[in-house]
């Protein structure tokens, strides 16, 4: 009986064009079982983002009709998120079960297409399965949408997506996904970067192509536009809102701005750092560009997780989910580099540190040390970049 599991375990199932063992299925199934226990169990909670406002927006959408809502600025999240929170308020459970339930299902989303990210670079089923455990079972991916209520995961999966169809040489569904990430969150422009780059490096990724991200967000305000809201103000949502958040330096994201005492110069230091920060990437993406690089998986995740932590490391008024995406690549660093283990430790170490001090008020590690092990966990991916590529003599290959 014994020798006929181990045979029926090791049997191939083909599951679309993915040839898995039932072993690999059930490897699947228990990771998505322990990350939706480790979700559940933390369902009645209630942060502060959801309790000042996403629970008063979906009781607002409710007093005004339901769908009926969407003519009206209800909160100040893009039109996408509104549709969804819409169709969330028609569920017969609380608000606060469904939003969650939403976003909770985002994870998995966000997590099958990190694995499918990583399989394509190196077509290893076991970095694939890994990845998928990995971002599952990711402290501040768990955090972030079943104890916060938070939408990272949303707009984290279409950007994921995006550089998985680059990877696959398909620029006109990369930029459509990258502009369904736009339509949801802002800060999938710190991605930006990288682009650039690999607009220079593949001849097959054109100037039209970007242009695909503002048109796929315009295509998503039409339903609130044609409900009566104005369009300008949907067009102009993220500029309207812009300095909402700029009273601080640093919205408990541990970076650059903890290791100095600035604050009290923070109406001269906000502009400076916001301009520095702009010139190390120019410096980067020159630097990136310039190289004779193969733009492939490993380079992608590589270059932009270099870019992804300059910017949430130098760039002021980051909040403390603002490394979100950052934390997925970190991680996908680490399967491409195991020696370097502790970088995504000390990346997600510093988020999940983050996350705390807000949603509990206490620090139990202090933001400068956060700080100061996310500034080594940098240096090591740059000068592991720097070795990897700096002194490349490969020529560049465009796809």
């Amino acid at each position: 009986m014994d020798n006929a599991i181990r045979q029926w375990i090791k049997k191939e199932v083909n599951i679309g064009k993915a040839r898995l063992t039932v072993l690999d299925i059930l490897f699947i199934l228990g990771v998505s079982l322990a990350g939706l226990l480790m979700r559940y169990s933390m369902k009645g909670f209630e942060g502060a983002d959801y309790t000042l406002f996403i629970g008063p927006w979906m009781e607002k959408i409710q007093e005004l009709g339901g769908i009926r809502s969407l003519g009206v600025e209800v909160g100040n999240y893009p039109p996408l998120y509104m549709y969804v929170f819409t169709l969330l308020s028609y569920l017969p459970c609380s608000y606060l079960t469904s939003v969650k339930a939403f976003f909770c299902l985002c994870d998995y989303v966000l997590a099958f297409g990190c694995a499918l990210l990583v399989y394509e670079g190196r077509k290893s089923k076991t970095m694939a399965l890994s990845m998928y455990a990995l971002i599952l079972m990711l402290p501040t991916v768990a955090a972030d949408s079943a104890l916060w209520a938070q939408v990272d995961s949303s707009y984290a999966a279409p950007l994921i997506f995006s550089m998985y169809f680059i990877a696959k040489d398909k620029p006109v569904k990369s930029f459509l996904f990258y502009g369904l990430a736009f339509a949801l969150k802002l800060q999938c422009l710190f991605l930006m970067p990288l682009y650039i780059v690999l607009w220079v490096k593949k001849k097959n990724m054109k100037i039209w192509h970007f242009l695909l991200i503002p048109l796929t967000y315009f295509v998503s305000v039409i339903p609130a536009w044609i409900a009566g809201r104005s369009l300008k103000d949907l067009l102009l949502i993220y500029f309207n809102h812009y300095g909402e958040y700029t009273q601080i330096l640093s919205m408990n994201r541990p970076n650059a701005y903890f290791l100095t005492v600035v604050d009290m110069l923070q109406e001269y230091i906000g502009g400076a750092g916001m301009w520095f920060t702009f010139g190390l990437l120019i410096f980067l993406m020159f630097y990136m560009a310039a190289k004779k690089i193969t733009p492939d998986v490993e380079f992608m995740i590589h270059a932009g997780l270099l870019i992804l932590m300059v910017v949430t490391f130098f760039l002021p008024y980051m909040h403390e989910r603002y490394g979100y995406v950052a934390d997925l690549l970190a991680v996908a660093y680490g399967l491409y580099n195991v020696k370097k283990f502790y970088v995504p430790i000390l990346a997600v170490a510093c988020s999940l540190g983050g996350y705390v001090g807000f949603v509990t008020g206490t620090f139990p590690i202090p933001y400068v040390v956060l700080a100061l092990g996310f500034l080594y966990a940098m240096y090591e991916v740059a000068k592991d970049f720097y070795y990897k590529y700096g002194t490349s003599q490969k020529e560049t290959v465009n796809a």
